[in-house]
């Protein structure tokens, strides 16, 4: 996405631009602390540089993954319904909103009157907010750029009326389970009595599509996995060596989520900040949990937020689906 020439000072008349104050990060602790758990992991978040980004909408259209056509299927068969059930007036709200592409459906059918779009990346947050506030000229549009994944603390600046909030391609799977119902538990506040979320999920499936998904035969999954490193050297001066680690991702049908993994291929020595640390061959850092649902899942999220899930729609296999929740 290019970004317009001065933007920040020629908004489109129906955008509000609102940039919150935001915690300054030791990234070299919290990469520390993160080395030392068993197994060791790395947050998700340092999967996006620009080439992670490139790779990642790679992925999305790789014939194994399913999860992008899935979802996508979904709008196509059921928008009407979808836009029923959510009815007029409503604003609708999308954390990780990215480059607002999955809200477009609903903005042309369920014609809401705002339009809050979040995403802790401020510059590609007003890009894709200016171009959808363009489009949609009698949409009011007021984006935030803050941390969705902490506490809500701009919450003030969400229109007031019923509130939808949209949480598309299965984001929430990258949350521990205690993590998913805290989650869903904001949101419900946030909507209040009168609202609803409407909330994408990858089910519970055979292993073997699973895995594929998450480990791609062109190896363009085991390179946006390696990427995860390069970031973390750029972001914390480390200086990991991306091609001695292996990906490696595989489906732990107990716990019903994908692990993604980096395997040392012989052994490393890195040093981060003022620390070195070793890595014998075949030491594992943990990159990602992608938690897969059940509908009897999905009903207890709702339950923990006070919520009841009122309609669900499937796409043609059964692999995806979107479940809108209100309150009980």
């Amino acid at each position: 996405m290019t970004p317009t020439p001065n933007l920040r000072q020629n908004f489109p008349p129906n955008l509000k631009f609102i940039e919150t104050p935001r915690p300054v990060i030791d990234e070299t602790r919290e990469v520390l602390t993160s080395l030392a758990q068993s197994p060791p992991r790395l947050s998700p978040k340092y999967f996006y540089d620009s080439r992670g980004s490139e790779l990642f909408e790679g992925i999305t259209e790789l014939p194994e993954y399913y999860l992008t056509r899935a979802e996508a299927e979904i709008f196509d068969r059921h928008l009407d319904d979808i836009a029923k059930a959510l009815g007029e007036g409503d604003i609708i709200i999308e954390p990780g909103s990215g480059n607002c592409s999955k809200v477009r459906p609903l903005l042309e059918r369920a014609m809401p009157r705002a339009f809050v779009p979040i995403d802790i990346a401020g510059d590609f947050l007003l890009e894709a907010a200016a171009n959808t506030a363009m489009a949609h000229p009698d949409l009011a549009v007021t984006a935030i750029a803050a941390d969705f994944t902490q506490n809500w603390t701009f919450t003030e600046n969400i229109p007031q009326g019923r509130r939808i909030v949209f949480y598309p391609g299965s984001t929430l799977g990258n949350f521990d389970p205690a993590a998913q119902r805290d989650f869903i538990g904001q949101l419900a506040k946030v909507v209040g009595t009168q609202g609803g979320i409407l909330l994408g999920v990858d089910l519970h499936k055979d292993s073997v599509v699973l895995q594929r998904a998450y480990d791609d035969a062109s190896g363009i999954t085991a390179e946006f996995n390696r990427n995860m490193l390069a970031v973390v050297n750029a972001r914390t001066g480390s200086n990991f060596e991306p091609n001695n680690w292996q990906h490696q991702a595989r489906y732990n049908s107990k716990m019903r989520r994908i692990e993604m993994e980096l395997v040392a291929q012989s052994a490393q020595s890195v040093t981060i900040g003022t620390q070195t640390l070793t890595f014998a061959p075949g030491a594992v850092i943990r990159t990602e949990h992608s938690h897969k649902f059940t509908l009897d899942n999905i009903e207890d999220l709702a339950t923990a937020g006070g919520m009841v899930v009122t309609h669900h729609w499937l796409d043609s296999q059964s692999q995806f689906c979107l479940a809108l929740m209100q309150t009980a």
